[in-house]
């Protein structure tokens, strides 16, 4: 314990230290010598349980208004001053606690914290401002209702607890917003802002004693308040019967949600709660995917989740559907959840889902920030920071602790059950014939048994090597974790589309890693778990290839998987079939984002006769039409070593990786019909030409939103053009650029809004976005064209410009923190030949951009007599 003299930081573990204040305030530092980025997080015990009454939503639209405001920082430079430094800063509020957080360069960690604190202490929370906040939040509100995910997940959560605050939503409702006042926020921040409900986390390249020190000073003379009985909520009673509710909106697709109560996140059971989720849920090899998706092709997404909080919880499963597979759903998931009851696991699948969640923590602590939410979480969960004593329970679960889990926590009776369907589906499924298949799925249960990478002018630990079958092999040595990252990269994607084979390489980036050599799916599936690895495809604008991350010691196995899946892909036609439905469900479940359909439609106006005009999903006629063949022929034509970028990142020897890269893929060679189709993949695309007429595309959807897109044509990866739109970009977007303090915070006419610069190989684009109410739609129109006349007629201040430029290179380094994120970048530096240096380079050409290139830049692209505006939603 630190005294206001004593400024002693106590370690706890290695490079973690733990202390507190006189008052009670809580200080936990992690220190990461050498990595150059810092999170900074101030973590309130004040969330939407603690509220009364009258104060719903309160807490949330506290996190809302701290960024408004302090005496010597007006609205908007809060954030302001964080991203003039580079950083990210933002807040969240869940059941429990609110979080304010910032992550920049380690180098001004102290003033990210002396800004989180004047806000956090000092808000003015003027009047006026919070009249102008409550139609943002209102337009969040909406939003969430608009989404059916988290529709569902909310109405879950007011059946499943019938007395506990958590049945609430956190946002409240528009009626309990509206009505809170000034009073009401400053009573309830003097009861529960107050230094022993907070808790103080640092992550990064900082001294532990430093960061004491600062807390001290700037939270140091804040008074102890007396215990309350604030925390004293309702208990939950356990359900006695099962729950159901069914709801039809304008939506294409059904989701269902199936939910059992568990015991809080400090109970001994929920390590195996955790490891029975992760057999039962996540993963293309876990019971419920190989079951109702692989197996029976019942649903087109199912997973488990856990909400394991201070209180009792739930443990979730969720699954997206077609409304005539509810039934078959629900009674096939309920037998795998109570199988689970009856017959032991395999040493195979505890095995695999134990190095699985040791896994998650592993990578999760690539990322400052997200070590820094380990940190505050178990801290406020268990009052101790460090996650070894968890893990070490995970390691511990055997398989008689899932059996007993199972038969304690997952009782019929305890169920609830919930279904979110389009309309017109007339599901009608009554309470008594419920019943009646939760008994058969029991029966059922009791049958079923568990499915048995050098060059002088390349940046440190970084080498290139062009092997003799003309791959280019990138490898970078980072031996701080213990994890690799491997990406290959082909030319390809949705620029090697036409529209008559539109979405074939979203297609084959799904089917690719679902079989190779002499592996099917299953077992492919299987041994990738086994490893705690991830091995995916991925298909983008202009590239498409394989994505794999392992810990160091599967790497030598890992290589050689993704070796037989690049060399030997399967493309198996009834893999095909699976994953055909599956994309043809993800094109119907685009119609309900109308962002996404708007997006979609302003790319199809812009693009037109380029194939960025093309849908990324791909079409429904197309992904109906492919066969497997058909892929095949495709992914050879495209897939060939003298186009392939291996690039390799991690806990590695780059020799000792040469020479494996050497053995396994040198006998690879190009095929001399790939070699025809080289042109295709290669050729220069002439860019289109901006439309001679503004274009006006309006949609109607029955919703509660309005989404509007103005923009033009862009310019290119490689054109000096792009540093000036992404100065301007930045100085439109973020907390303190001027579309969120225009629109939202002194017009509050959206909760989402920004503008996008989008960098292609042949062409781009530049626009701005809003999500509205439908009766705010003109003036929202009306405000976005004043600020692109703003941005056309003047040049932008030094300080936007010194503030877009730290962003900038804040976020690009920030971006560049885990090995899969450095893997990808190089790859594709070196696939658009912007060269293994131009995370140097980038920096440098930002600070050499001025304010008058800005204004050129935009006078030359935002040409108000040649755009396209597209507007989608309301009535």
């Amino acid at each position: 314990m630190t005294t206001s003299t004593d400024i002693h930081a106590e370690q706890i573990s290695p490079r973690l230290y733990k202390s507190q204040l006189d008052n009670g305030l809580t200080v936990i530092t992690r220190e990461t010598p050498g990595t150059g980025v810092a999170t900074v997080q101030i973590w309130v015990e004040a969330g939407s349980v603690y509220e009364r009454s009258h104060e719903a939503g309160i807490t949330h639209f506290i996190e809302h208004m701290i960024f408004k405001g302090t005496p010597s920082r007006g609205p908007g430079e809060v954030a302001g001053a964080i991203e003039a430094v580079g950083g990210r800063i933002n807040a969240y509020t869940s059941f429990e606690h609110t979080v304010y957080h910032a992550t920049l360069d380690a180098r001004h960690w102290g003033a990210a914290m002396e800004v989180l604190a004047d806000a956090v202490l000092n808000s003015l929370f003027d009047p006026e401002e919070l009249e102008r906040e409550k139609p943002v939040i209102h337009e969040e509100i909406r939003m969430r209702r608009d989404r059916p995910e988290l529709h569902l997940f909310q109405e879950m959560m007011a059946h499943a607890y019938q007395v506990h605050p958590y049945r609430l939503p956190i946002s409240g409702t528009e009626e309990s917003v509206a009505a809170i006042s000034r009073d009401d926020i400053l009573a309830y921040l003097e009861r529960h802002y107050h230094p022993d409900n907070f808790t103080v986390v640092v992550v990064g390249d900082v001294r532990a004693a430093q960061v004491l020190e600062k807390s001290r000073r700037l939270f140091g003379n804040l008074p102890r308040r007396e215990a309350t009985d604030e925390r004293d909520l309702p208990q939950e009673p356990p359900p006695t019967e099962f729950r159901f509710f069914q709801e039809e909106q304008s939506i294409n697709q059904t989701h269902l949600a199936l939910a059992f109560p568990i015991p809080a996140f400090k109970h001994p059971d929920t390590a195996a709660l955790n490891v029975l989720s992760q057999i039962l849920g996540p993963g293309e090899a876990s019971r419920l995917n190989e079951r109702l998706r692989h197996e029976l092709g019942l649903v087109y997404q199912i997973d488990t989740s856990m909400f394991s909080s201070r209180d009792p919880g739930i443990f979730r499963i969720g699954a997206v559907l077609d409304a005539d597979n509810s039934r078959e759903v629900i009674k096939e998931a309920m037998a795998e959840i109570l199988a689970l009851q009856h017959s032991p696991v395999s040493d195979e699948e505890l095995d695999r889902a134990r190095r699985n969640l040791e896994a998650d923590f592993v990578f999760n602590l690539e990322r400052a920030e997200g070590m820094a939410r380990v940190l505050g979480s178990f801290e406020l969960l268990t009052g101790d920071p460090r996650e070894h004593e968890y893990l070490e329970r995970l390691r511990g679960v055997e398989a008689e602790d899932i059996m007993r889990v199972a038969a304690t926590y997952f009782k019929p009776p305890r169920l609830t059950a919930g279904i979110l369907a389009p309309e017109g589906s007339d599901i009608n499924l009554e309470p008594r014939e419920l019943a009646a298949m939760l008994g058969q799925a029991g029966t059922l249960a009791k049958d079923r048994h568990p499915a048995t990478a050098g060059d002088s002018t390349l940046p440190p630990h970084t080498h290139r090597f062009r092997l003799d079958n003309g791959i280019t092999l990138l490898i970078r040595e980072q031996r701080d974790v213990p994890t690799v990252a491997v990406r290959a990269v082909f030319p390809g994607g949705l620029r090697g589309e036409t529209p008559l084979t539109n979405g074939a390489f979203t297609f084959i980036s799904e089917l690719l890693p679902r079989g190779a050599g002499d592996l099917d799916f299953r077992r492919l599936a299987r041994t990738v778990a086994d490893m705690a690895a991830e091995i995916d495809g991925f298909s983008g604008r202009n590239t498409f290839g394989l994505k794999g991350d392992f810990l160091a010691r599967f790497f030598d196995q890992g290589l050689i998987i993704m070796r037989d899946i690049l060399l030997t892909p399967a493309f198996a036609p009834d893999e095909a079939e699976k994953v055909r439905a599956e994309l043809l469900a993800n094109l119907r479940r685009q119609e309900d984002s109308l962002s996404s359909v708007a997006f979609r439609e302003f790319n199809r106006s812009l693009f037109h006769g380029h194939p960025y005009a093309l849908n990324t999903l791909g079409s429904t006629g197309t992904i109906q039409s492919l066969t497997a063949d058909d892929l095949r022929k495709i992914y050879r034509q495209h897939a060939r070593p003298n186009q392939l970028v291996l690039s390799v990142v991690g806990d590695v020897d780059a020799d000792g990786v040469k020479n494996q890269v050497e053995e396994l893929f040198g006998d690879w060679a190009a095929t001399a019909a790939a070699d025809q189709g080289a042109a295709a993949v290669v050729e220069t695309l002439l860019p289109p030409e901006p439309p001679v007429r503004p274009e006006i595309v309006n949609l109607t959807r029955d919703r509660e939103q309005v989404h509007i897109i103005i923009g033009f044509l862009g310019t290119t990866i490689t054109d000096r053009d792009r540093y000036a739109l992404e100065i301007l970009d930045q100085v439109l977007s973020g907390q303190s650029g001027r579309l969120f303090t225009e629109l939202r915070d002194r017009r509050s006419l959206a909760y989402s809004l920004s503008s996008f610069s989008l960098l292609g190989t042949d062409t781009g684009s530049f626009g701005v976005y809003i999500g509205t109410s439908p009766e705010h739609r003109e003036e929202a129109i009306k405000e976005l064209w004043a600020q692109l006349y703003r941005v056309l007629s003047e040049p932008i201040s030094d300080i936007e410009l010194e503030r877009a430029r730290n962003v900038l290179i804040g976020n690009y380094r920030l971006g560049l923190q885990t090995n899969g994120a450095q893997a990808m970048e190089m790859a594709l530096n070196e696939t658009y030949e912007l060269g293994l240096d131009f995370a140097t380079h980038y920096p440098r050409r930002l600070e050499a951009t001025s304010a008058e290139e800005v204004l050129a830049a935009a006078r030359r692209y935002l040409l108000p007599e040649r755009y396209i505006m597209v507007t989608i939603g309301g009535e």
